[in-house]
């Protein structure tokens, strides 16, 4: 994105899923959000314990 300037992926592989696929549109963003923090944080709590 730094080269082409061009827009990076707003959500990635989360909001493509099967999960984030069946919410309604209005609260895709906000469920592809939510379950990254949620990855993020058991991916942390893995680390460091």
């Amino acid at each position: 994105a730094l080269k082409t300037r061009g827009n990076t992926p707003k959500y990635g592989l989360i909001f493509h899923s099967s999960f984030i696929g069946r919410a309604s549109a209005r609260n895709k963003g906000r469920l592809a959000r939510y379950l990254a923090n949620k990855c993020s944080i058991a991916s942390r709590i893995d680390c460091f314990s």
